[in-house]
């Protein structure tokens, strides 16, 4: 390592030649015929709306509406995780949707009562 790089790295930007390191990455533009990125659509598939409500026997039943803006059908796994206080619960399933629409798919936790989600708990949803 020569003295102005030592000189830099201890912090003493002000000395004289320390911006003149060497130069890194590419030297030109990318020939025209040259890939620079896997092509995308740009679009993925997200949950668009999240809500929560008692089932019928009183536990708790999440309701996920999955949107796909993309033009083409698309399948993931949808993953929703229940927190009530220090105890947690994780459903999942495969959902597919069609290009440019939404899927709603609802999660029952049986093991878990809104009443007690209600006070004191959080869901997240993740697609995989």
């Amino acid at each position: 390592m020569d003295r102005r790089r030592v000189l830099c790295l201890l912090g003493l930007a002000l000395a004289p030649g320390c911006t003149s390191m060497a130069a890194t990455g590419p030297r030109g533009p990318p020939d025209p015929g040259e890939p620079t990125a896997a092509p995308t659509d740009g679009a993925s598939m997200t949950v668009s709306d999240l809500r929560i409500e008692e089932a019928a026997g009183s536990h708790l039943r999440v309701l996920a509406t999955v949107t796909n803006p993309s033009g083409v059908e698309r399948t993931r796994t949808l993953r929703i995780r229940v927190t009530v206080g220090d105890d947690a619960a994780e459903r999942s399933r495969e959902v597919t949707v069609p290009g440019g629409e939404q899927r709603s798919v609802a999660f029952d936790f049986e093991d878990v009562a809104y009443a007690e989600f209600s006070g004191n708990g959080s869901v997240q949803s993740s697609l995989v």
